[in-house]
């Protein structure tokens, strides 16, 4: 929908804006990101039956936003046909899937938590890693001012050396002693409850330390598999023993074998 959608940007929404509000869409950038299996590419058939058409996301300043917004989404509506390319547009064009635009700092703040790209090794280890994903994410396709194109491009560099050591660190610790070891202390007491719970968790670091050892963010655990079996040193001797490990039928005691 990504291909779609940037055509549709392109021959429908752009030359609207650049005509009726120049100004305006000189201060803001569109593109698809954020959220949704459409913006790492992911989308499928499943993906159809919810909130899933053509989407333009767009970022603007704050105070842009809270005076120009509606007038712009009115002008938008009134200009925009009933369907491009085989999609229905509607009031669905301007709402849910369609042109999303909100201040360029509450996409900051509510994706990475910081309002400028990461500094500090502090701010480096403050940001989930999944929510990086979601702003470095997609395509971004008109951004004349480059200030969004620039949050990225220092958060597509990937971590700083010393705060990937860090995290792998934490992971490594976190899969030996919240991991394995926990659930062979659930084996030993006949646990299945607890065996679950630890065995899920320990798969979930084990994966997520290779995307880490690989320096690739990893995305939220819908589609880190997918992502997990693209990497291109460690999928191939890891990818056999986690698909060995996660079937129902494979024992505990296997499970922990392949862990360790």
């Amino acid at each position: 929908i990504i291909d779609i959608s940037r055509n549709f940007f392109q021959d429908i929404v752009s030359p609207i804006l650049a005509q009726e509000y120049p100004d305006e869409f000189a201060q803001m950038a569109f593109g698809v990101w954020g959220l949704g299996s459409e913006a790492l590419r992911l989308d499928d058939d499943y993906s159809r039956d919810h909130h899933w058409g053509l989407r333009i996301d767009a970022l603007m300043p704050a105070e842009l936003f809270s005076t120009k917004r509606e007038a712009i989404l009115t002008t938008l509506n009134a200009n925009l046909p009933q369907s491009y390319q085989g999609h229905s547009l509607g009031e669905q064009a301007v709402t849910g899937a369609g042109i999303n635009p909100e201040p360029l700092e509450g996409f900051l703040g509510r994706t990475i938590g910081l309002t400028h790209p990461p500094e500090t090794y502090e701010e480096w280890l403050s940001i989930p890693e999944e929510d990086i994903i979601h702003a470095i994410n997609g395509e971004v396709w008109h951004d004349p001012t480059g200030e969004f194109t620039a949050i990225r491009s220092v958060l597509q560099g990937y971590y700083p050396e010393p705060v990937r050591l860090r995290r792998i660190a934490h992971w490594c610790r976190y899969f030996s002693g919240m991991g394995a070891y926990a659930l062979k202390r659930a084996i030993l007491r006949d646990n299945d409850y607890y065996a679950n719970i630890t065995f899920t968790r320990a798969i979930r670091l084990a994966v997520q330390l290779a995307f880490l050892l690989e320096r690739r963010y990893f995305p939220y655990d819908k589609w880190t598999y997918a992502r997990f079996i693209e990497l291109p040193r460690l999928a191939a001797p890891m990818q056999p023993l986690v698909d060995e490990a996660v079937k129902l039928s494979t024992p505990w005691e296997r499970k922990l074998e392949l862990l360790d």
